[in-house]
C-alpha cells in the first residue's frame, strides 16, 4: 500500500482531520501526564518552556507568511494569534476597538483538554500560557510600547479565554508587558468585520496541510522540553504512560474517524497504516500471511534522526494498546531493522490477556 496523497479535497480533509485530532490529543496527554506525575508547578514550567522555545523566529516568520507584517503592532499581534489558531482548528473571535487596541477570544471547547479534563487540570495553566506568549510579541516586532492584558479565562469559569493587545504611548518595562484586568463588558464579535486569511496566500489545501503541523509542532516541542527538564529515561516513561492511556480512551473515536469498522488483524493493521499515513510518516503495509501484517515505518514525523530510537518505541505504546483494545487475539511487535521501524500484527487465534 502506498502512502501517497492524491490531493483530492475530500481525502485531504479526512487525512488532516485524523492527523490533527491525533496530534492534539497526544500533546494534551503529555501535558496531563506531567501534571499527574510531577505536579502543578511542573506542568506550568513545561507550558512555559514549550511556548517560549524558538518563539521569536516563529513569530517573525508567521507574520510574513500571513501577510500581516506591515499592520499596526496591536492589529498584527491580534491577527497573528487569530489566524494561526484558526489554521490550527480553534474557534476564535476578533474585535478591533482601534488600531492600538484589539481584542481576541479563544472559545471553548479547547483542543487541549476536551470533556471534563478541563475541570481536572489546574486553572493556573491558562495564565501561564498567555503570560508566556502574548506579552513578548512587542519585543519580537520591535515595538516596546505593545503589551497584553488578560481579562477572562475559561479554566476559571469564564466562557472563553479573552484579552487585548494595546499599544501604549510610552515604552514598557518587562513587568508591564503583561497584566490582568477584570472587565465585565467587552466588545461583541462581529463576523462580518473579522479579518480573513488571504485566499490566494491560504487556499483550503494549504490550510488543511498546515493544520496537523500546528499540533505536531507542539508535540515535538513538548517532548524536547521534557528531555531538557527530566532526561531521556523519565521522558520515555512519561510518553509510554501517556500513549497507552490515550489509546485506551480514544481508540474507538480514532478508528471511526479513520473509517475502520472491523476488528480483524487486517482491519487493525489498516487502521495503524491510516493513522501513520495521515501523520505524514513514510510507511508501507505488507501482508506476510493470512494471520500477519507488517507495517514498515521509515520516518518518525514530527521527530527525526536526532531523536533516540527509544522515543519511537515509547510512541508505539499507543499502537500496542490500541491493538489490544480492538482485538485481544492480536499480538503487536515493534523492532528496528536497518533503521526502519517494523511493526507486526499477528492474529494468534487465542485470547492473549
Amino acid at each position: 500500500m502506498s502512502t501517497s496523497n492524491t490531493g483530492e479535497p475530500a481525502e485531504l480533509r479526512a487525512s488532516s482531520a485524523l492527523s490533527t485530532m491525533f496530534y492534539s490529543k497526544v500533546f494534551s496527554a503529555l501535558t496531563a501526564i506531567t501534571f499527574r506525575e510531577k505536579g502543578e508547578a511542573a506542568v506550568n514550567d513545561l507550558w512555559f518552556r514549550v511556548l517560549t522555545s524558538h518563539q521569536g523566529d516563529r513569530y517573525a516568520e508567521g507574520l510574513k507568511k500571513l501577510g500581516i507584517h506591515e499592520d499596526p503592532p496591536a492589529v498584527a499581534a491580534a491577527k497573528y494569534h487569530y489566524f494561526t489558531n484558526i489554521i490550527g482548528g480553534l474557534d476564535m473571535e476578533y474585535a478591533e476597538e482601534s488600531p492600538r487596541k484589539v481584542w481576541i477570544r479563544y472559545r471553548a471547547p479547547m483542543w487541549m483538554y476536551s470533556g471534563v479534563a478541563l475541570i481536572a487540570m489546574p486553572a493556573s495553566i491558562r495564565r501561564t500560557v498567555f503570560s508566556s506568549w502574548h506579552p513578548r510579541n512587542g519585543r519580537y516586532m520591535g515595538c516596546p510600547r505593545l503589551g497584553y492584558v488578560g481579562t477572562k479565562f475559561s479554566m476559571e469559569g469564564d466562557p472563553y479565554d479573552e484579552g487585548y493587545f494595546i499599544e501604549h504611548d510610552h515604552e514598557l518595562t518587562e513587568d508591564e508587558t503583561m497584566r490582568f484586568e477584570v472587565v465585565a463588558r467587552t466588545p461583541e464579535f462581529d463576523p462580518a468585520r473579522a479579518p480573513v486569511l488571504d485566499p490566494e496566500l491560504w487556499p483550503e489545501a494549504r490550510i488543511l496541510k498546515a493544520r496537523p503541523k500546528f499540533s505536531a509542532g507542539y508535540v515535538r516541542s513538548t517532548v524536547e522540553c521534557l528531555y531538557e527538564r527530566y532526561g531521556a529515561l523519565t521522558t520515555h516513561q512519561l510518553v509510554r504512560s501517556a500513549m497507552r492511556m490515550l489509546a485506551i480512551q480514544l481508540t474507538p473515536e480514532l478508528t471511526a474517524k479513520a473509517g475502520v469498522e472491523g476488528t480483524t488483524v487486517a482491519d487493525i493493521a489498516g487502521f495503524h497504516h491510516a493513522l501513520v499515513s495521515a501523520t505524514r510518516r513514510d510507511a508501507t503495509l505488507e501482508r506476510v500471511d493470512e494471520r500477519t501484517f507488517r507495517l514498515l515505518v521509515r520516518s518518525a514525523n514530527p521527530f527525526d534522526a536526532s531523536h533516540p530510537a527509544e522515543l519511537r518505541s515509547a510512541f508505539f505504546e499507543f499502537h500496542s494498546a490500541a491493538t489490544r483494545m480492538l482485538n485481544g487475539h492480536v499480538a503487536s511487535d515493534f523492532t528496528i531493522r536497518d533503521g526502519v521501524d517494523v511493526w507486526e500484527f499477528t492474529d494468534t487465534g487465542r485470547w492473549l490477556w
